[in-house]
C-alpha cells in the first residue's frame, strides 16, 4: 500500500520539476562565463601581459609592477596590452586594455605603484613644522594614494603639518602647507617700484598669509587698504591695475 495520495504524488513530482528547472535557469549564465574568465586560457596571453610590464609601465614618476589579474579574456594567445587613456593618480586597481583582431576587452588588474618619495621617520602631531630628522627618503609603494608626492625632503623641510601623520606614512604635498610669513596685525614694510619711482612705507597686514600669497593691507600713511603679494618676512608689494608694482 502506498504512503502518499496519487494526488499528492503528482503534484510532488511536478513541484520537483519547476524547481530543478529554476535552479538550472540561475546557474547557467554563471557556469557559461562567455567573456572572461578566472584564469588564463594559455601562457601566450600571461607572457604577453608580463611582457608589458617587463618593458616598464611608468606614471607620473612612478613604475607599476603587476600583482594579480582579477578575470582574463576568454580567449587564446598573446594579445596587444595598453593602458587606459584616463587614468588619474596611481590606483591600486584598474582596467588594462587587451586587443586582439578586432576584438578588444577591459582587463581587472592590481598593481604596486614604486616610487621615490618622502616618507615619515617617526611620528609626528598635527600643525608641527617639519624638520630634517623627521623624514627619509625612499623607495615605497604609492598606490592608492591621491596628491602629489614630494621627492625631496628639502621640499617639505619647515612646512607645516595639516594632519598627525605615522611613522612610514607616505608625504604629500595636501598633508602639509607653508607656515604664515605674516601674521594678521603685523606691520609690513609696502614696496611699489613703478619706472623709475621706488616707495616704501609702513603698513599693517589685515590677515595672515605665506610667500607668494596675496594679501589686503592697510597703509597706515593714507589709511587706504589695498592688494598685495607677499614677498619675505614683513615685506609685500604692492599690485597695481593686475600687476605687481
Amino acid at each position: 500500500m502506498s504512503r502518499y495520495h496519487p494526488l499528492f504524488k503528482e503534484m510532488f513530482e511536478k513541484t520537483s520539476r519547476r524547481l530543478l528547472m529554476l535552479i538550472i535557469a540561475v546557474l547557467l549564465p554563471v557556469l557559461s562565463l562567455p567573456t572572461f574568465a578566472l584564469a588564463a586560457s594559455d601562457s601566450d596571453m600571461q607572457q604577453s601581459l608580463q611582457t608589458f610590464f617587463n618593458n616598464g609601465v611608468v606614471l607620473r614618476g612612478a613604475s607599476a609592477e603587476l600583482i594579480r589579474v582579477d578575470r582574463w579574456p576568454n580567449a587564446s594567445g598573446s594579445v596587444r596590452w595598453s593602458l587606459p587613456i584616463s587614468l588619474h593618480g596611481h590606483p591600486k586597481r584598474f582596467s588594462m586594455i587587451a586587443e586582439q583582431g578586432g576584438k578588444r576587452w577591459y582587463v581587472p588588474v592590481r598593481v604596486h605603484w614604486w616610487a621615490t618619495a618622502v616618507v615619515m621617520s617617526k611620528d609626528v602631531s598635527a600643525r608641527s613644522l617639519l624638520t630634517n630628522d623627521m623624514m627619509i627618503r625612499t623607495r615605497t609603494d604609492i598606490a592608492g594614494h591621491s596628491g602629489y608626492l614630494v621627492s625631496q625632503k628639502t621640499d617639505a623641510l619647515g612646512m607645516r603639518l595639516t594632519r598627525r601623520m605615522h611613522k612610514g606614512d607616505l608625504l604629500l604635498s595636501n598633508h602639509m602647507k607653508r607656515p604664515p610669513l605674516i601674521k594678521r596685525g603685523d606691520l609690513v614694510v609696502m614696496m611699489l617700484d613703478f619706472g623709475g619711482l621706488h616707495v616704501r612705507t609702513q603698513g599693517k597686514a589685515m590677515r595672515s598669509a605665506s610667500k607668494g600669497e596675496r594679501l589686503l593691507v592697510k597703509n597706515l600713511r593714507s589709511k587706504e587698504v589695498v592688494q598685495t603679494v607677499v614677498e619675505g618676512a614683513g615685506a609685500v608689494r604692492v599690485i597695481l591695475q593686475g600687476a605687481t608694482g
